[in-house]
């Protein structure tokens, strides 16, 4: 989920919107605790990087 770049405002992780969205998509348990919510962000964080990430720097 592209969204997860976007940090809530004075938090180090999503707003309580990206995860409803995720729930939503049935990419997350709708019973999920916080600390499930918080390993799903920082996985798809990962992954944008993996397939977005910065490529190599060109001189």
């Amino acid at each position: 989920m592209l969204s997860a770049l976007v940090n809530y405002l004075g938090a180090n992780d999503a707003g309580s919107g990206f995860y409803q969205l995720a729930k939503e998509l049935q990419l997350l348990p709708m019973s999920a605790s916080a600390d499930e919510k918080f390993g799903f962000w920082v996985k798809q964080v990962k992954q944008l990087y993996e397939r977005h990430g910065a490529g190599p720097t060109v001189d």
